[in-house]
């Protein structure tokens, strides 16, 4: 299993797979041109970094990094600051789509202040994984926990000392595969109406 950096030319498989992976939640309601739109931007940023498990077989060494991704893994360093880099380049098709469906813009405004429903100041050096995705037909081949050990890696590299994410507090699922990797509960609290945990991983304390 080949892991790499997140690339734009991963933005619309990680699209894709981000729409069967988390199907009627906020970010998959915008629609592919959204997530194409965010997916393609994030690498450039200085806030977002990811990596990609690209199709294909590991041995190769001139095996294409383009390849389509089998599953990917996002996270930003701080989401405020991400949202504001990708902005310019999410605005053109999230204006269409909320031209489409102006309900969406309240949701649009809870995310944008999500940021200050997980912050907390007491703890400087912190990453949130944004999303980690994997093609359905290849669950099970451990390729979530190969994407999440290289963004852990990622993390150590940059003295990032705890990684976060939110999970739906239903999906019991992903929050088992966070408790097996390390993560630990932190809170719960209330975004689209939902209700969400947030899990942290302490990276000084599972080297």
């Amino acid at each position: 299993m080949r892991i790499v950096p997140l690339a734009a030319c991963h933005a619309a498989r990680a699209a894709r797979l981000h729409e069967a992976g988390q199907p009627g939640t906020f970010l998959t309601s915008l629609g592919p041109g959204v997530l194409t739109a965010l997916y393609r931007a994030l690498p450039a940023t200085t806030a977002g970094f990811g990596f990609a498990a690209p199709a294909g077989d590991a041995s190769e060494k001139d095996a294409p990094v383009d390849a389509p991704p089998l599953g990917f893994v996002a996270a930003a360093t701080s989401v405020g600051r991400l949202f504001v880099q990708v902005g310019p380049r999410l605005l053109p098709p999230l204006a269409a789509r909320l031209a489409r469906q102006p309900g969406l813009l309240a949701r649009c405004v809870q995310t944008a202040a999500y940021p200050l429903l997980v912050r907390e100041p007491d703890v400087t050096a912190t990453a949130e994984l944004l999303a980690i995705m994997v093609d359905p037909a290849h669950r099970s081949q451990g390729i979530g926990a190969a994407l999440l050990d290289a963004l852990v890696a990622e993390c150590r590299g940059r003295a990032i000392a705890r990684l976060d994410v939110t999970v739906d507090a239903v999906n019991y699922g992903a929050q088992r595969f966070y408790e097996r990797h390390g993560f630990q509960p932190q809170r719960r609290f209330t975004l689209y109406s939902r209700a969400m945990l947030l899990y942290g991983l302490d990276l000084a304390q599972h080297e």
